[in-house]
């Protein structure tokens, strides 16, 4: 007879989830490693939430904030909402369709926890990408090629994006300028330049690289090389 896999309630891996993600970001199945420079061991998230529930000897204390109680909300609706649509058009895959299993039963079984664990990282993805999507759709329209090819600038920009490029270790960043073009540039001298630039106003000198309109968001781009941050302004 096969052996009955251990269940867990839902709900409360999911709020774990979040308690977990708050205090130590995303950490993948499998991935957790040992932190040299404080001497204990770092557990990857679904770990760490299989620790808390099962009340290991020495596993790290999370708590379920209200804040948790309601993103956990919002990671329910959005992900149902979305992927019931995707369901009923026939185009959701593997993860997505196990994602949805997870969220409209009541209980997992490890595997199911691994889902959830990794929700609060895709809903952080998931937000960001409609956010971009909103930026694109508001400056479509708008949005004019900045000087000409070669010319070296100096000016003023909003970051609105900063996404890690894995494969080349190297980050892609979006901004608009005061005027309200897009312009893009790359930058690979900073592990956490997304926590340090996004959202921020910064003064730039770069030189025009090319003018395209992009495959992606159909929007006028300019692109800049050899960019140097200037100041940093909030």
């Amino acid at each position: 007879m096969a052996r009955q896999k251990q269940q867990y309630n839902t709900r409360q891996v999911l709020e774990l989830a979040i308690a977990v993600d708050a205090k130590q970001g995303f950490i993948k199945s499998g991935f957790g490693y040992y932190d040299r420079e404080n001497e204990k061991r770092v557990y990857d998230n679904k770990t760490c939430i299989l620790n808390f529930i099962q009340s290991v000897q020495g596993a790290e204390e999370f708590t379920i904030t209200e804040d948790c109680v309601e993103q956990a909300d919002k990671i329910v609706d959005e992900f149902k909402h979305e992927l019931i649509a995707k369901k009923m058009m026939g185009n959701i895959n593997d993860f997505e369709g196990n994602v949805l299993r997870c969220l409209s039963g009541e209980a997992v079984d490890g595997f199911g926890v691994a889902i959830l664990a990794s929700l609060p990282n895709s809903f952080r993805v998931l937000s960001k990408r409609q956010g971009l999507d909103d930026f694109f759709d508001q400056h479509r329209k708008t949005s004019e090629f900045i000087g000409t090819a070669g010319e070296r600038l100096m000016f003023t920009v909003n970051i609105k994006d900063v996404k890690f490029i894995a494969k080349y270790s190297i980050h892609l960043v979006t901004c608009l300028d005061t005027q309200g073009n897009i312009c893009k540039f790359f930058f690979n001298r900073e592990p956490d330049i997304a926590g340090i630039l996004e959202g921020k106003d910064v003064m730039l000198t770069g030189k025009v690289k090319t003018h395209d309109v992009s495959k992606f968001s159909n929007c006028k781009e300019t692109v800049f090389n050899y960019v140097k941050i200037n100041e940093i302004k909030g």
